[in-house]
């Protein structure tokens, strides 16, 4: 007989997973919300990262493509989670390429998330204030406003290059609070990076909601501790 090992917090998670989100808008003040893998969808990143940067990069460095993604996926594992993991201009001098210009190359594969846009049309109809809060470095946030129009729906869009600090560092959000004064008890925070979200709420902010498909290409993603979205229509105001 083959045994599975579940426990009570598998199954807890589980059943996180499988609620639709139930989210106290009376609560609700400021709303902060990611971008990548959130509102769009991350197939777009995880095609250039993982795919296209290391067949180009590859051909121009006469290297088999293989080579070329396993030495990439090294040099993105050293970055991750810091600032400079996010940044184009890092990136373009590590690499010695215009990382930007190649990006533009795949640029028709930026699309939003299931009813994201729905959504932002909503929360603006309610007059929600609404924050994009991003690790994005602000020439791609350009370039996917410039393919999307998501900038419209957003009072202001807070970059952590911006900011010094990557949203997985509890300094970035003693610096977004300097910059955009809120109250945590009143905040809600929908982002697909659960580091990002254990640090929110080690920060106080209380209502935390991660994403269960933040890419459309890959399988659901396991949201562990937290209550995610799969698409957004399934929210209620």
């Amino acid at each position: 007989m083959l045994c599975y090992p579940w426990t009570h917090k598998n199954l807890f998670y589980i059943s996180l997973q499988n609620m639709k989100p139930k989210i106290n808008w009376k609560e609700v003040k400021t709303v902060l919300l990611d971008m990548d893998g959130t509102l769009l969808d991350l197939y777009f990143d995880y095609y250039f990262w993982q795919e296209y940067l290391p067949e180009i990069w590859g051909k121009k460095n006469n290297m088999k493509a293989n080579t070329a993604k396993d030495k990439l996926l090294d040099w993105y594992q050293q970055e991750s989670g810091t600032l400079s993991w996010y940044c184009i201009d890092f990136w373009t001098r590590k690499l010695n390429f215009d990382v930007l210009a190649l990006k533009a190359d795949v640029r028709h594969l930026i699309k939003y998330r299931p009813h994201a846009e729905s959504f932002l049309q909503q929360l603006n109809d309610l007059d929600f204030s609404l924050t994009m809060v991003t690790n994005a470095h602000e020439k791609l946030i350009k370039m996917k406003s410039d393919e999307t129009g998501i900038d419209t729906f957003f009072n202001q869009i807070i970059s952590s290059h911006s900011i010094g600090h990557a949203k997985e560092e509890y300094a970035f959000w003693e610096k977004l609070k300097l910059k955009i004064p809120f109250n945590v008890d009143e905040t809600l925070l929908i982002d697909d990076n659960l580091t990002v979200l254990r640090t929110a709420r080690e920060f106080g902010i209380k209502h935390l909601f991660a994403i269960t498909k933040p890419n459309s290409q890959k399988p659901n993603q396991n949201s562990e501790e937290f209550e995610a979205i799969n698409s957004f229509d399934e929210i209620v105001f």
